[in-house]
């Protein structure tokens, strides 16, 4: 049925339409529904797109700051009334070719997404979140694995210490170890002292323990009703065959019912107000230049789109680039290192916000912070802003709204946020979708007057309702907390009656029973291996042959065009390649061929949707000692503007000035701050690749160009005029060698017939590279080396990985290693690591072009344990503990990732990198037919020889804390843990 059949007023279901919205922008129709029983909202956008999406989410202000939403978030989907089994979530992971699943839990709502491109996939899909967010089971020992529960350390064992343990609760202590996640939870609490954005609702460690399991359940049994329900549904499947799912498996159950759940705006503050909050740090870790200093603002209210759009373009003219009066002003002030986490405008709350501030403060710049501010606030709403600068940001604006995007989640996912907070709290799904007629409005207020430079005087010098926070580091904040933690247990274990000691003791070991009691998941739909596409299906195929090192690939790209292109990094000195990966940070931010760093920005802005430089690596296809060293380069502009971009592209790679020494110091300081940062939240990354890098040479580059290495080297650089002088040196003889037109290939992504515009300026980029002499030079191999790693970091829970060598990608036992992979995070990992452990995950991975394969944790209490675990999988998996169904599943789980959707400038850039690889589409075939092919035979001879024979010769890499890895040391039957600081 087609979106025409969906007029105003018509009923489908039990729905009634309340109105259609053509959207010709993004080449789709909004229909928006409303269950005439229940008063539950739909909203589906009918697109041609085939990887549907479906989400149902619930409006959660919690009223404190025990984690409430988030433990319901995890606890909803450990068993429902339909599916009684233990994780029907993970469960379905291994039993569809979802593209992807997940739960979220916001500030003020909790949502259930995922997506697939097979209709039946969809259906099982659909039943099995409508079933678990309505009728969860909500069973006291799910309650107590995923939130909290106090247990002795051995659970049996009474006279061992008291400990607090539970997924939630493990993950909040990595969170909130994290500062920029403090940073925003304390701004939040600060900024919004009356409504529900004041608590935490993923939770505080020190609150999570006072929620109890019958909280929780009133808690669902307030909010997660029809009535308190937002629907939404993407894609090319009918509408009418989702309404009709929901009707029947929900909706004709429930009654109308009113549910208090609206979040009233904000109360105005009288005066600015100044927080102080401290964060941890380790002992040895210097305080200086560590704290965050923030400004905050409370702005309009949700419901005002055209104020929505102003403050939005408002923000990117004050802080979205370099270029930016604002960033500008606090970058050069040296006052810090980079902009804070965070900043920007946030209008997904009722009462919207606009943060800015610097991180990377010593104590005595952080008083300045606030006054900069101001100041420049003030200058920008005296002087106002170009029209060329206004021109190039609501240019940027359109693009995004254009422009499809999906590479690391689905597009539909990205739409349904920009809806998602008009909607909530305003009944409006359409106004974050279009901007049309707010655009053209904003347009003629622009032209009209001062109308940016009011906003500024309005919303930020006028507004009393600002604050301050500064973030300052603690040396001993950490111990203090861990004392007292430990102090309270103490005090409780003294005061359990010996009944109430046998109460924790049996509750310990019905838990562990419950645990690993076997499944029975007969009542789980599934998808089969007859589900899955034999042949791969090629999404933006080449156009035409190949000609001068230029492929055109043939995607919907709704009138943008995009480049990927290679240059040759082996032609780069050995001595300046660690180097690579600043300059390829570094080469957007600065001047280039007489335009200054804040010209090329503003040019960047205006004219195209972003360039990158990356650094890259081709594995070859054959062996694990031979590999390709690239320097990616990735622009993308609309069509009318290609001239623009490739002139951009010439003036960067042709002519760089990296003479302005401030400006790299600035720049440096920038990515160590971002560096730094990544660290809490992609530990698991870190430690794996540190251990790869004693298996394999490729493995070894890329944690030189992005692993702990590349941050100890950007410290390194942090230093005198000299150091930075002899840096600028090494930049432009990266430059000289690097650059060269005879080694560069490109791909060019774009619609069919539409090449034309970007053919000549293409040519004319090429024609301005020099063409230099042969040369590369071979990297030394290496012998795989076993270690065991353990960096020091101030982190309360631990990331652990375990690598292992594999096979290169034509080897025939790459497919049986992808399934084991799968088989064992599913199947075991997950189990023993979060389930039992309560680690916030537990994983296995096997990258077929690497050759690598790891077993991972994240935010982990154990270390020691969770190595015993990786061998004991391994030996689970050689003794062939797992059954027929665990290998069907891990070949689902498999091709789910393989066929995962790209946008299609992702897809355009995925055929160049095959293009460049040599990874032909009869190879990928072959590939994929081994994968089919693969027996329970096979899986166990994979992990007897990889991963049990090879056990000596893997790698391990820890990050925890140093108190950590020290107790580690002690206790520990293997050679000790080599133990440096991060």
């Amino acid at each position: 049925m087609s979106s025409s059949s969906f007029s105003p007023g018509s009923t489908f279901s039990g729905y009634i339409v309340r109105a259609t919205h053509p959207l010709p922008e993004l080449n789709a129709t909004l229909i928006e529904l409303r269950h005439q029983v229940t008063g539950a909202r739909h909203v589906h956008i009918q697109t041609q797109d085939r990887n549907n999406l479906c989400a149902i989410g619930f409006r959660t202000p919690p009223a404190d700051s025990s984690g409430v939403a988030h433990i319901l978030e995890h606890t909803t989907l450990c068993g429902s009334r339909r599916f009684p089994v233990r994780d029907p979530f993970f469960a379905m992971i291994k039993r569809s070719l979802n593209t992807f699943m997940n739960a979220m839990t916001a500030s003020d709502w909790t949502f259930y997404p995922f997506a697939s491109q097979n209709p039946q996939d969809v259906r099982n899909l659909l039943s099995i979140y409508l079933d678990a967010t309505f009728f969860p089971l909500l069973r006291e020992e799910d309650f107590r694995q995923e939130g909290h529960r106090l247990e002795f350390t051995d659970p049996g064992d009474p006279s061992t210490p008291l400990l607090r343990r539970g997924i939630v609760y493990n993950e909040m202590q990595g969170a909130m170890a994290s500062p920029s996640s403090l940073l925003s939870r304390r701004m939040s609490r600060a900024l919004y002292p009356h409504t529900t954005y004041h608590f935490n609702s993923g939770g505080e460690p020190a609150e999570i323990p006072k929620l109890t399991w019958e909280e929780l359940r009133a808690f669902h049994d307030d909010y997660y009703h029809p009535a308190n329900a937002w629907f939404f549904t993407y894609g090319n499947l009918p509408l009418e065959g989702h309404l009709q799912q929901i009707q029947e498996e929900v909706l004709c159950h429930f009654g109308p019912r009113q549910v208090e759940s609206a979040i009233p705006p904000e109360t105005r503050l009288a005066a600015p107000r100044q927080v102080v909050e401290s964060y941890p740090v380790a002992n040895a870790e210097t305080a200086e230049k560590k704290t965050f200093v923030q400004v905050g603002w409370l702005t309009c209210d949700v419901v005002d789109s055209f104020e929505r759009l102003a403050l939005s373009l408002l923000s990117s003219l004050l802080i979205g680039n370099p270029a930016a009066p604002l960033y500008r002003a606090l970058l050069e002030s040296r006052l810090g290192e980079n902009l804070a986490p965070g900043c920007g405008y946030h209008d997904d709350n009722r009462t919207t916000a606009f943060t800015v501030g610097l991180q990377g403060c010593s104590s005595a710049s952080a008083a300045e912070v606030e006054p900069l501010i101001l100041a420049t606030l003030a200058a920008v709403a005296e002087q106002g802003f170009t029209p060329e600068r206004i021109a190039g940001a609501i240019q940027r604006l359109e693009f995004e709204h254009r422009e499809v995007t999906g590479n690391s989640y689905p597009y539909a996912l990205s739409l349904l946020f920009r809806m998602l907070g008009p909607w909530l709290h305003n009944d409006d799904p359409l106004s974050g979708l279009q901007l049309g007629a707010n655009l053209a409005r904003l347009r003629q207020e622009i032209a009209a007057g001062p109308f940016l430079q009011n906003l500024i005087q309005r919303w930020f010098l006028d507004n009393p309702h600002r604050v301050t926070l500064i973030l300052a580091p603690d040396a001993g904040l950490r111990a203090r907390e861990e004392a007292a933690n430990a102090a309270e247990l103490q005090r409780i274990k003294a005061g359990l009656p010996a009944a109430a000691v046998q109460v924790l003791v049996t509750a310990a070991q019905q838990l562990q029973a419950e645990q690993e009691r076997e499944q029975d998941l007969s009542s789980l739909p599934t998808l089969t291996r007859a589900d899955i596409p034999r042949a791969e299906e090629v999404f933006a195929p080449l156009e035409g042959t190949v000609e001068q090192g230029i492929a055109h690939f043939v995607a919907p790209t709704n009138g943008i065009g995009y480049v990927a292109g290679n240059f040759a990094a082996d032609r780069v000195p050995p001595a300046l390649r660690p180097l690579l990966p600043l300059w390829c940070a570094l080469l957007p931010q600065i001047g280039a061929a007489g335009s200054s760093y804040v010209q090329i920005a503003e040019r960047i802005e205006a004219q195209t949707g972003g360039i990158s430089f990356a650094c890259e690596i081709l594995d070859d296809l054959h062996s694990l000692q031979r590999f390709t060293p690239v320097i990616a380069l990735r622009g993308k502009a609309l069509l009318p503007l290609q001239e623009a971009l490739y002139t951009l592209l010439g003036d960067l790679c042709t002519a760089p000035d990296f003479s302005d020494l401030e400006r790299l110091s600035t720049l440096l300081g920038q990515v160590q701050a971002n560096l730094e940062n990544s660290i809490v939240t992609a530990g698991h990354s870190y430690a794996a690749r540190a251990a790869a890098a004693h298996l394999t040479v490729a493995a070894r580059q890329r944690e030189e160009w992005g692993g702990i290495s590349l941050l100890q080297r950007v410290r390194s650089l942090a230093g005198s005029a000299g150091t930075l002088d002899r840096f600028a040196g090494d930049l432009a003889a990266i430059t000289a060698a690097l650059v060269d037109a005879s080694t560069l290939r490109l791909g060019v992504t774009a619609e069919s017939g539409k090449f034309a515009a970007i053919d000549t300026p293409l040519y004319h980029f090429r024609q301005r590279l020099p063409l230099l002499p042969a040369s590369h030079s071979v990297p030394s191999l290496l012998s795989a080396q076993p270690v065991r790693l353990g960096w020091s970091f101030n982190t309360p829970v631990n990331f652990v990985a375990q690598v292992w060598t594999g096979v290169p990608l034509t080897h025939p036992d790459g497919a049986a290693l992808s399934l084991l992979a799968k088989m064992l995070r599913a199947a075991y990992l997950h189990r023993e690591i979060r389930e039992k452990g309560g680690a916030y995950g537990g994983m296995a991975s096997y990258d077929t072009e690497t050759g690598l394969f790891s077993c991972l944790s994240y935010r982990d209490p154990h270390l020691l344990r969770t190595l015993e675990v990786f061998v004991a999988a391994a030996q689970w998996g050689a003794k062939g503990g797992f059954s027929a169904a665990d290998l069907e599943e891990a070949l689902l789980a498999v091709f789910a990732d393989l066929d995962r959707p790209l946008s299609p400038g992702g897809r355009g850039a995925q055929e160049f990198a095959n293009w460049q690889q040599g990874l032909t589409l009869e190879i990928r075939q072959e590939c994929r037919d081994r994968l089919l092919a693969v027996t329970r035979s096979d899986l166990m001879r994979v992990a007897e020889l990889y991963l049990l024979e090879q056990r000596r010769q893997s790698a391990i890499s820890v990050i925890a804390s140093e108190e950590t890895l020290l107790r580690a040391n002690a206790e520990t039957k293997e050679q000790p843990f080599t133990i440096a600081r991060i």
